[in-house]
């Protein structure tokens, strides 16, 4: 049997929502999009049968893609991996292997029997009369990897590369050519569980936070608040969110984001807590004779606080900590990095007036003519994750 070198590549993000794909080409220097696609992960079913719900979704996902020719480039959840930026000095080329495994042994919290480890050279620099040399060390635990592997499997698909989807985020930026030179980027993904934070400097990769946050805490307090189920309460927020901005919402009323010291807890995923709604709605109508209509940005205002809290702290960390430079740009995807809320509130707390929106559309990459990463509630912000796995794909190719 003959077997064919792959010309395309896949780049798959499966998320805890949904799964996004793009398959790509190189094209001279520059990379050419030549498909795309978007699926909903059945909520209902993931309840019961994650395998079966997100294989599905898989399926659909890449109905209509050139399987047969493309490589397939997935990637482990962030907040489910380790990573590390050990320094070594003077390390031979040939021991590296055992040098960063002895680190690792150092700084993983898990037995290296647990985990498998992989590493890259970042950079090296002169530092006295030695020269120092920045790793970028992953660690995943086997059971992580293997239900990725395992929601390929069902779904007939095979990876040949697993990265990290915060890494894949600055493998996006730079095929992108969205890195300017000695600036410091916060490259911010804002998912449906959680945010993925790294930090770039000159384009390098220099610290990853993931934060256990995400739109579904939006979704939660429209559903308290206007007496939602979840569906109804996501369309709510995909539909009117666009408009809201922390200056001022769709009715002109000027909403205050405050920030708080301590993220509150929220209900689990699947309980609104709509029995309650009615004892608190009579309460706040007993303190005013004539109380003044909640707009859907107030019912923002908290869970994006706790939001911007907790990046907050990242960001502190990063640059007094870390000593590293202020972050000069930040740049957001993921699904509702489009709400002007979010972004405002993150310039107003940050300091930080050049927030943009990932676009890859838009960046130095090729777009063939039948791929729309903009129609209905879907944008290209969404796509950010993936077309980092398909850049790292095609770096391979």
């Amino acid at each position: 049997m003959r077997f064919r070198r792959p010309s395309k590549v896949i780049g798959l993000d499966i998320g805890s929502h949904s799964v996004k794909a793009v398959q790509a080409v190189r094209s001279g220097r520059s990379m050419t999009i030549e498909q795309e696609g978007i699926a909903i992960i059945d909520r209902n079913l993931l309840n019961s049968d994650p395998v079966a719900a997100t294989s599905r979704a898989i399926r659909s996902c890449i109905n209509g893609f050139a399987i047969d020719k493309s490589m397939f480039v997935g990637a482990l959840p962030g907040q489910s991996v380790v990573i590390r930026y050990p320094r070594l000095r003077d390390v031979p080329i040939n021991e590296l292997d055992e040098a960063v495994e002895q680190e690792a042994s150092q700084s993983i919290p898990y037995d290296l029997s647990e985990v498998f480890l992989d590493w890259s050279l970042l950079s090296e620099e002169p530092e006295g009369d030695t020269q120092q040399q920045k790793i970028l060390l992953v660690a995943a635990k086997h059971d992580v990897i293997d239900k990725r592997i395992q929601y390929a499997d069902v779904a007939e698909i095979e990876y040949s590369i697993l990265s990290v989807d915060s890494l894949a985020l600055a493998d996006a930026a730079e095929e992108c050519k969205f890195f300017n030179q000695n600036e410091s980027v916060a490259l911010i993904n804002l998912g449906a569980s959680s945010v993925s934070i790294h930090f770039t400097k000159d384009g390098e990769s220099n610290f990853i936070r993931d934060i256990s946050w995400g739109a579904k805490e939006l979704i939660q307090a429209i559903g308290k608040a206007k007496r939602l189920d979840y569906e109804d309460a996501e369309a709510c927020l995909m539909e009117e969110g666009a408009g809201l901005s922390a200056g001022g919402d769709d009715t002109g009323n000027v909403v205050d984001v405050q920030v708080i010291d301590e993220p509150k807890a929220v209900v689990d995923d699947d309980d609104l807590g709509l029995e309650s709604a009615a004892p608190m709605a009579a309460a706040s109508s007993a303190m005013s004779a004539a109380p003044q209509e909640i707009t859907l940005a107030d019912n923002l205002s908290a869970p994006i606080a706790r939001l911007v809290t907790e990046v907050r702290r990242s960001f502190d960390y990063y640059e007094h900590q870390l000593y590293e430079h202020p972050v000069e740009r930040i740049i957001l995807s993921g699904g509702i990095s489009h709400i002007p809320m979010i972004r405002e509130a993150l310039s107003e707390e940050l300091g930080v007036d050049q927030i943009l929106i990932a676009d890859p559309s838009a960046g130095g990459i090729s777009i063939s003519g039948k791929v729309n990463m903009n129609r209905g509630d879907v944008h290209p912000a969404q796509y950010m994750v993936a077309v980092g796995l398909a850049a790292r794909g095609l770096s391979e190719l």
